[in-house]
């Protein structure tokens, strides 16, 4: 069972939303040592990523071999109506009913928006979604008292936080994505299982240090497929040093896709985490045990999904 927590959903995707985009495509493709044609990628953005029934979805799920996918939306205060933010939530759900078992649905919502609570309540009361999906690098604090007031909805309803933590290039606000600043919601909502989307990439310690002493706090592996790619005895240096900190308990597949897909397909990525006890360099091992939890054992125990449910 694979089990990719960290699918970016678009129902649709605009020019100006694809060149927006494909500049952090071609920077990961710099750092990659990867030759890319900006309007290659551009094309390829407007014909794949827009999936308003989520068939793109299911194909790339089959043709990666992942089993179960975590999609999400994300809300902007600044840059949606909430009508827009709600519409493609209820999209994002619709996906849910149409492949079930397949595909598990976390709402993007911005804690900014004065109507947030009551959206928080028709996604996860109304809509039966299994969650939410933060993006503080929008300019919120994840602790914050906005953020605070949807979050009780969250624990009431005893479900899933996904919350970004990593750099990244502006307009970010990269104060707010800081793990660092989760660490109060273990302590006020110990009824809701947060998963800090990147384990705050290259600057991991600070989260791995609040991960290995609060049991609700885990971490999904998106975007550290570039450190893979380019420097496979590094990233391996790393994963290694997390786990023997943290347990490979706390550690979860992802990949970002399909941003973080559009250079190196999904299947590499898996292949990479998979392949890791054959061939990790000399001085570094990986058991088959971690390297299943990560894959998707984690996923499932968080995710309660049974031994019959979702086993295709």
């Amino acid at each position: 069972m694979i089990v990719d927590v960290h699918y970016h959903y678009m129902p649709s995707m605009s020019e100006e939303g694809a060149a927006r985009l494909v500049k952090y495509v071609m920077h990961q493709a710099e750092i990659l040592g990867i030759h890319a044609e900006r309007d290659a990628l551009v094309r390829k953005i407007l014909e794949t990523w827009g999936d308003p029934t989520g068939e793109q979805l299911i194909r790339s799920m089959d043709e990666g071999g992942i089993d179960v996918t975590v999609a999400v939306t994300v809300d902007h205060f600044s840059r949606m109506t909430a009508e827009t933010a709600q519409r493609q939530n209820k999209m994002l759900n619709n996906v849910v009913k149409r492949y079930p078992g397949r595909v598990i649905d976390l709402a993007g919502l911005d804690p900014r928006r004065p109507e947030a609570v009551a959206m928080a309540r028709y996604y996860l009361e109304d809509l039966g979604m299994k969650g939410l999906k933060y993006h503080p690098d929008h300019g919120y604090h994840p602790a914050g008292p906005e953020s605070y007031r949807v979050l009780e909805v969250l624990a009431r309803n005893k479900g899933l936080l996904l919350t970004h933590t990593s750099p990244l290039g502006p307009p970010a606000r990269n104060a707010f994505s800081e793990a660092a600043l989760l660490s109060d919601l273990a302590v006020d909502f110990p009824e809701i299982t947060i998963i800090a989307a990147h384990m705050n990439a290259i600057n991991w310690r600070p989260w791995a240090a609040l991960a290995g002493m609060q049991p609700t706090l885990y971490g999904d592996l998106a975007m550290w497929d570039n450190l893979a790619f380019r420097n496979y005895d590094l990233f391996c240096r790393e994963l290694r040093t997390i786990i023997d900190l943290v347990g490979a308990h706390k550690v979860l597949f992802g990949s970002d896709a399909p941003i973080h897909t559009l250079l190196q397909p999904i299947n590499k990525w898996g292949g990479i985490i998979r392949d890791l006890p054959a061939k990790a360099p000399a001085g570094i091992s990986f058991t088959r045990e971690e390297v299943d939890l990560i894959l998707g054992g984690n996923a499932m125990r968080i995710l309660n999904l049974g031994k019959e449910e979702n086993m295709l």
